[in-house]
């Protein structure tokens, strides 16, 4: 067995590069431009509302990367979270579980979007986690002498991330509660005393260490971190729609093969992964009831999932499979018939992607859902956000089915443990087609629609045209490159809460509006009716995804009704 462990380990780690090679050069959208836009413009005194080691990441990897090629700079901590999970989950569970919980982390799409990312919360605060927690696992098993050293390496750890984003107070709860479930049998009051006190001692640290860095690093502000971290505090009107939405979104990302194992995880496989348990709990509790995320990019948040998901699941595959080859004799015997079976169900799947589909708006959000309530599956789910990727469409159906269908083969395994290995086996085979769909879509867009050659094209044209002096655009899709030619005016949301202020916006603009209509626009609403009324100076069409550039003069009659 360990001569095929490492051709095993390096196979995985060439898909894992493969599979997001292909999205180095994809246009950065929303708050990814401005991430990059700001590190590569120190002058700028541009603030990033968090801790200060966020800056100066950023800035650094500008320096080396060139603005370009910045999403090199997540894909590298990625890669270092590759090694670390690695490590990590060898120690605790076994080789075999580390490959597995390898294998998944590079196949899950949610994590393709982490490792290109343009933030710190797909790859960099997942890097500073698996870190610490090698550090702390090392701190618990080693002889006295050499345990100073790993608490010191550990309390580093833990500083360097939560400069990196408060959120990352959630790890460092996390391993607190870890250690004391650990040691709950021997501690004793001068233990706990002395526990407090160096929480207080490492708090005390961390806020000096703020004081001083913004006293000779400027462009971080202490009340700039507060002020930002003040938007999310509870107290204010939640929006539970949108946090329902974007918690949807990442159930679709993280596809069936990371959520429904978890109804087989046997108290064996938690007492092996306890940290990373915690941390899903904790961070789910924080992010969706303790604190109002759904003013933010919660998506992106949720991204926190990734890591301990392939843990948890790749142990308990590990589990599984290492029972039932004992009793069985072979780790193929019993299975080629569900691997079988599991490539038909795929086929078919992949299959419902090319039936009619309708490309339905995303406003109003209550019709999108009646939609789905009353079996109208048959449309496209637009899969866009504010830290991005640019929008790709994947068919509501498949993802539906994909679900359904890999439920009731998990429910099934519940049902009869026997039927485990079989049922899983089923699961990975399913869930290289989902996220292949998904992957697809977003790099090349061949089944719906390319919106990254939209994109291109439509910036290209209005590059080129010397009468269109300013662009505003829908969505922010292509800013950078937009501003990269000069013609940056501005951009514009088709929602219905900013109607009124987009109106007097419209009303004051003199240049050009470029629309690629991703998501769509709602045909009965203000937006939609104003383009109609527009001139459409170029146009060009990816599939399901148009893009179009309008003169708007004629239009402005309608703003004043």
């Amino acid at each position: 067995m360990r001569v095929r462990l490492f051709p095993l380990l390096i196979l995985i780690g060439i898909l894992f590069v493969a599979l997001r090679l292909p999205g180095l050069d994809l246009p950065y959208h929303q708050d990814e431009w401005k991430n990059v836009a700001a590190a590569a413009d120190p002058a700028s005194g541009a603030y990033w509302a968090h801790p200060p080691l966020f800056q100066v990441l950023f800035r650094a990897g500008s320096a080396i990367t060139g603005p370009d090629a910045f999403r090199l700079l997540p894909l590298l901590f990625s890669l270092g979270c590759f090694a670390l999970l690695y490590l990590v989950v060898k120690a605790r569970a076994g080789t075999r579980a580390a490959l597995f919980s390898l294998l998944f982390f590079a196949l899950c799409f949610y994590n393709v979007l982490g490792s290109l990312m343009p933030d710190v919360d797909g790859a960099i605060i997942p890097f500073f986690f698996l870190l610490s927690v090698y550090y702390y696992d090392r701190y618990m098993h080693a002889p006295d002498p050499r345990k100073n050293r790993f608490l010191a390496l550990l309390l580093l750890s833990l500083m360097l991330g939560f400069l990196v984003k408060l959120n990352f107070v959630l790890v460092i709860g996390t391993l607190l509660l870890d250690y004391l479930w650990n040691q709950r049998h021997s501690l004793t009051r001068k233990r706990l005393t002395m526990f407090v006190g160096g929480g207080i001692a490492f708090g005390g640290a961390y806020v000096a260490l703020l004081y001083v860095i913004q006293a000779i690093y400027p462009s971080f502000t202490i009340a700039a971190m507060i002020g930002h971290a003040d938007q999310f505090a509870p107290g204010q009107e939640r929006q539970y729609l949108q946090i329902a939405v974007q918690s949807i979104k990442a159930v679709y990302y993280l596809s069936p093969l990371l959520i429904l194992p978890l109804l087989l995880v046997s108290k064996r496989v938690a007492a092996q992964v306890t940290p990373f348990l915690i941390y899903l709990v904790s961070g789910l509790f924080f992010y969706l009831v303790l604190f109002d995320f759904s003013r933010g990019a919660l998506d992106k948040y949720l991204m926190f999932l990734i890591v301990p998901l392939c843990v948890v699941v790749g142990t308990l595959f590990a589990d599984v499979f290492a029972q039932r080859e004992v009793q069985e004799g072979g780790v193929w015997k019993g299975i080629r018939g569900a691997v079988g079976l599991g490539g038909a169900l795929s086929m078919a799947l992949i299959a419902l992607n090319f039936i009619p589909h309708e490309v339905a708006a995303l406003y109003p959000k209550t019709e999108w859902f009646a939609r789905i309530v009353h079996g109208q599956w048959n449309v496209l789910t637009p899969l866009t956000g504010g830290s991005g990727p640019l929008g790709f469409y994947v068919s509501f159906l498949f993802i539906a089915v994909s679900y359904g269908g890999a439920a009731l083969i998990l429910i099934a395994a519940n049902i009869r443990p026997e039927w485990q290995r079989s049922a899983l086996s089923m699961l990975f085979v399913i869930a290289i087609a989902y996220n292949g769909i998904f992957l697809e879509e977003l790099m090349w867009g061949r089944i719906n629609g390319n919106a990254r050659a939209v994109v291109r094209d439509t910036v290209a044209y209005v590059a080129q045209d010397a009468s269109i002096k300013k662009v505003l655009t829908y969505n922010d899709s292509g800013a950078g490159l937009l501003e990269g030619a000069g013609k940056y005016g501005g951009r514009f949301y088709a929602t219905p809460s900013f109607e009124e202020g987009h109106k007097e916006k419209f009303a004051a603009f003199e240049g050009a509006y470029m629309v690629v209509d991703i998501p769509h626009l709602y045909e009965n609403g203000f937006y939609a009716q104003f383009f109609a009324n527009c001139t459409v100076l170029h146009e060009t069409v990816s599939g399901r995804i148009t893009g179009r550039v309008y003169d708007c003069r004629n239009a402005k009659a309608l703003l004043t009704q």
